[in-house]
């Protein structure tokens, strides 16, 4: 593990105005992310991390170009690879959804189905999707997590769509609407949960496109949010029911996404405010931590064209910047602070240790090495 770092971050005062969470019991909170460890892999590629083993301290990357998966341990060093062809009849295809440990075994899954590893990457066997997938199939987030039910571990997937075969802009695509299935590792079965709460925008008598939560589950417990969406959703799984608890989230600002009528479809072409979007969800230390980007109003968005591409990249970026709240409690949040600029949060293990993604397209010259930052939430 590499030398300790601290960056602190400037924080902003947040004005409370959307969602309907009551905040007043709020203490006002504020919070810093810092840099404490590192890890470096001395890897040629474009790594990216999927999933920790925090037991043994594995860290699973994969690197895109040449669909290959490598492990290492917390001093970089590579201990197995997987790079077999997509066809090949171990393989999960040619693109991997998402990953996770269980045990001592790697469960991949790719866009048909669920394949186990162990720590050689070695098969041992494989589980077809039950349903065709009709939806985004996303590639490199955080969406196969492990739950621990009656004693009895089981996986929670979001696979991109619900198992209905309905479209988008269809009535029935949300009435039957399941967020999560629930898979069970012995019989491979994919059980359709988390149905939407009546109170969801996605409820209200529009479509929209690109429906995707961010998740935490831990041992029986599923707590979530969806990216276009001001609601923190919490589920048992203990509980036979699919009952939701929800609650709003005060964001200081976030557009919404108004949606289009059914039967129709969204309109690309007649320019729009830039719509909010929560980046990223994490459970650490029995807090929320939630990324976001607020959007932007019509008037207030750049204009193409009238400068590069870089420069309006950096323009949205410093008018848009990304934020994060930590929810401390039912109800109560801290202030908004702004995210870092060199690093961005993408996983969060099972000893509570947050890890993120190294910037190197801010660095002046390529770095030797792959890094990840290990990042503590600190209150101020």
């Amino acid at each position: 593990m590499k030398k300790t770092i601290l960056l602190q971050l400037c924080l902003i005062t947040c004005l409370f105005s959307c969602g309907s969470t009551n905040n007043e019991n709020s203490p006002n909170t504020s919070y810093t992310l810092e840099i404490v460890d590192s890890v470096q892999v001395d890897f040629l590629g474009n790594l990216q991390l999927y999933a920790v083993h925090s037991a043994r301290d594995l860290f699973l990357f994969h690197e895109f170009r040449k669909n290959q998966f490598i492990l290492t341990d917390k001093n970089g060093e590579v201990l197995s690879s997987f790079d077999q062809p997509g066809d090949a009849p171990t393989s999960y295809g040619n693109t991997p959804g998402s990953a996770t440990f269980v045990g001592d075994s790697i469960v991949v899954m790719g866009r048909q189905k669920l394949v186990i590893y162990d720590l050689n990457f070695d098969y041992i066997k494989s589980h077809k999707k039950p349903y065709a997938g009709k939806g985004m199939f996303y590639s490199g987030y955080d969406h196969l997590q492990k739950a621990n039910i009656a004693n009895e571990t089981h996986l929670v997937a979001f696979t991109g769509g619900p198992q209905h075969p309905a479209a988008t802009n269809q009535e029935a695509y949300y009435s039957h609407f399941n967020t999560f299935d629930l898979i069970n590792l012995d019989s491979g079965g994919y059980v359709p949960i988390t149905p939407l709460h009546p109170e969801s925008r996605y409820k209200q008598g529009k479509a929209f496109n690109f429906i995707r939560p961010m998740f935490q589950v831990n041992e029986d417990k599923i707590h979530f949010i969806f990216a276009t969406d001001t609601l923190f959703h919490s589920h048992d799984l203990s509980k036979a029911e699919n009952e939701l608890t929800v609650e709003g989230i005060p964001f200081d600002d976030f557009i919404l996404n108004p949606g289009y009528p059914f039967g129709g479809s969204e309109d690309y072409d007649t320019p729009k405010p830039k719509k909010g979007e929560v980046k990223s969800y994490f459970k650490v230390d029995e807090k929320d931590l939630i990324l976001y980007q607020s959007g932007l109003s019509l008037e207030n968005t750049p204009l193409r064209g009238t400068t590069s591409r870089e420069e309006w990249k950096e323009i949205n970026a410093r008018l848009n910047p990304l934020k994060f709240l930590v929810r401390e409690a039912e109800g109560v949040y801290s202030e908004v602070g702004l995210c870092p600029t060199n690093f961005t949060p993408t996983h969060v293990d099972g000893k509570n240790r947050l890890w993120a993604r190294q910037h190197v397209e801010l660095l002046d010259q390529e770095p030797e090495f792959y890094t990840i930052y290990q990042v503590a939430l600190v209150p101020e």
